[in-house]
């Protein structure tokens, strides 16, 4: 990777644009020019301007980095406001930004991107010189993208400005989306990440590494006289010979050894095994050579008794479909015989058919068959019609008690009428005078004598008058535009609403006895619910409730911890591979048991990383024993 541009933006007295920087650049101009701000402007962005790291190169006589002699030294807020031999360019709180633009050279195939480095500073007066202070300092990597100068300073209809910092995250990934756009708070995690992009990897060198790579990248890039070149090789570019590393190295040479001579021991012992195998193989060879034979032979004797079977069945193949042939020529002749013989019935009965006493008794036996068939008819509805008039006798004295019920005729005052009373009591009366055997009765002959049945068929019609006008007092209106049977059903639905209502609270109670009980959570209904549909539907969900896995160390945060949360802390947990399908089956639940909240792990655990925990943070005093649990709430 190479340094293709450059964008300066409130960078000392630096004008703001961007510099196209090629395979060699040569920095020339007189004193004060700006040569050492522009490089020092790099080194910033390669160090991240880490303590012990950077070196920004002394200017007007200044000997070190912490100064010297009184001599002022330059500090990444001097930078940004414009320090020149103590005096500033820009007095109010201003936003810098340092953006370098890395392309990969001939053979790699690594992306171009970019590194941001943004800080705000201010002036913090004194008595005898006002002093830069550093309020903010966020660093980007931008994989795949080449910012200009437009991303950092902007234009509108008021004129130029820079892109104040607070806005610069956001605007970013609206234009390059989230993917590419990375922010660090800390330097040594953008160090990690610079270091490794610089590579073409995609993920982070270690802090060891990124610190070498930088301090290797200042070492250059500071200002140090040199005396010879040797002293300059031997310093800079070489590295310190460590003695302690050649002996580890023979230390571990010697147990190489060591190891080597213990090895060799046990393949000896197992060349000694191999020959032992070699020989127990070769048993076994000799007797799976015999156990196979044998099979062949058992094989051999079974595959002839098969062939003897198989010609024993073919011979009586061939016996059956001779019989088969004999039987059809019998069918064929049987068959002649039977229609001659039809033939012979149909000649008689047309001779019957000529004489009168046969055709008179023909039709006295039809009507015979008619008139029992009729009566067979008649006597299964007589036993119909017998049951029903049993049935409403049951359901009538079920009726009279009913009437007689306090709690009944409080809700229904119309059943406690003496008219009511009365026919109910004169329609159980009537049936039993009409009472009959009429499975006895249907068994005899009655043909004779009909007069036996006459009162019975009076008190029949009499009860089922006294039925005709009981029917019509519980149908009739009784002025306020609905029957006694209607206020009856409408009684009786609502003491069912009622019980199922009653039903209802008595499980919700029984369920929350069970839950105290066992020192369960009492969840909110759709919670329930919600989790029940995903433990049927997706049980390898392992479902449960961020409540459960989350416990409040300080009892005196617990009630402002619970307020805070509210209906969040009954979000459901479930493993992060079967997040999508548990927030399918919730959405899916009909009502308002689709508000339940299904936790996205994966999310949860991307964002609560990119977070660093203040000393005071909430999170501390509470322990949680889910670990998305702790990284959904430290990302809220």
């Amino acid at each position: 990777m190479f340094l293709k541009n450059f964008i300066y933006v409130n960078w000392g007295n630096l004008p703001n644009g961007e510099f196209e920087l090629g395979p060699i650049n040569l920095f020339s101009g007189g004193n004060g020019s700006g040569k050492t701000t522009a490089a020092d402007a790099i080194q910033t962005v390669m160090t991240a301007a880490h303590e012990n790291l950077f070196q920004f190169n002394p200017g007007q006589d200044e000997t070190t980095q912490r100064g010297r002699g009184g001599k002022r030294v330059r500090t990444l807020a001097s930078y940004v406001l414009g320090c020149d031999d103590g005096s500033y360019a820009r007095l109010d709180t201003s936003d810098g930004y340092l953006a370098a633009v890395f392309h990969p050279t001939r053979g790699e195939t690594a992306a171009p991107f970019t590194a941001v480095i943004a800080v705000r500073a201010w002036l913090e007066p004194g008595t005898h010189q006002a002093t830069a202070r550093q309020e903010e300092a966020v660093f980007f990597i931008l994989p795949g993208v080449a910012l200009t100068t437009r991303h950092l300073q902007r234009e509108d209809k008021n004129g130029r400005y820079v892109t104040p910092l607070e806005h610069l995250p956001g605007l970013l990934t609206s234009e390059f989306g989230k993917r590419a756009v990375e922010r660090y708070d800390t330097k040594k995690s953008y160090l990690r990440r610079l270091y490794a992009v610089l590579r073409g990897r995609d993920d982070q060198v270690t802090e060891r590494e990124a610190v070498a790579a930088a301090r290797a990248f200042s070492r250059f890039m500071a200002y140090k006289p040199v005396s010879s070149i040797n002293q300059f090789v031997a310093e800079e570019i070489l590295e310190r010979r460590d003695l302690g590393e050649a002996i580890r190295n023979v230390a571990g040479q010697l147990k190489t050894i060591h190891a080597m001579e213990r090895e060799a021991q046990k393949l000896i012992d197992g060349i000694a095994h191999l020959e032992q195998a070699r020989g127990h193989a070769q048993g076994y060879i000799a007797s799976w050579v015999e156990l196979n034979a044998l099979d062949y032979t058992l094989a051999r004797h079974e595959q002839l008794q098969r062939q003897t079977q198989y010609l024993a069945a073919k011979h009586e193949q061939e016996r059956l479909q001779q019989r088969a042939t004999e039987l059809d020529d019998e069918i064929a002749v049987n068959t002649r015989r039977i229609e001659q013989t039809h033939q012979q019935w149909v000649h008689l009965e047309a001779q019957r058919q000529g004489v009168d006493a046969l055709r008179r008794k023909d039709a006295l036996e039809g009507d015979l068959r008619a008139a029992g068939e009729r009566i067979t008819q008649w006597g299964r509805d007589l036993l119909q019609q017998d049951t029903r008039a049993r049935q409403n006798a049951g359901h009538l004295r079920i009726i009279a008690e009913a009437c007689l019920s306090t709690s009944l005729t409080n809700d229904l005052p119309a059943l406690a009428k003496l008219d009511t009373h009365a026919l109910i009591r004169d329609a159980i009366e009537r049936k039993k005078h009409g009472d009959i055997d009429l499975s006895r009765l249907l068994q005899q002959d009655l043909t004779d004598d009909l007069s036996a049945l006459e009162h019975y068929l009076d008190d029949a019609r009499a009860a089922q008058q006294t039925h005709n006008r009981l029917h019509a007092h519980f149908h009739a209106d009784d002025g306020s535009g609905r029957s006694l049977r209607d206020q009856l059903f409408e009684l009786q639905g609502e003491r069912r609403r009622r019980y199922d209502h009653l039903h209802a609270q008595r499980r919700q109670k029984l369920s929350e006895i069970e839950r105290l009980e066992a020192h369960r959570v009492s969840y909110p209904l759709y919670v329930e619910r919600a989790l029940a549909a995903v433990r049927a539907q997706c049980p390898q969900a392992d479902a449960r409730v961020l409540c459960d896995h989350v416990e409040i160390k300080d009892e005196h945060w617990q009630a402002a911890i619970e307020g805070y949360l509210g209906g969040a802390r009954f979000s459901i947990l479930v493993e992060p591979k079967h997040e999508a399908d548990a927030i399918r089956i919730v959405r899916a639940l009909p009502g308002r048991d689709n508000q339940a909240r299904v936790i996205q792990g994966h999310k949860a655990g991307e964002d609560a990383a990119r977070i660093a925990l203040e000393k005071d943070s909430i999170i501390h005093v509470l322990n949680f024993s889910h670990a998305v649990a702790r990284d959904y709430l430290v990302a809220s």
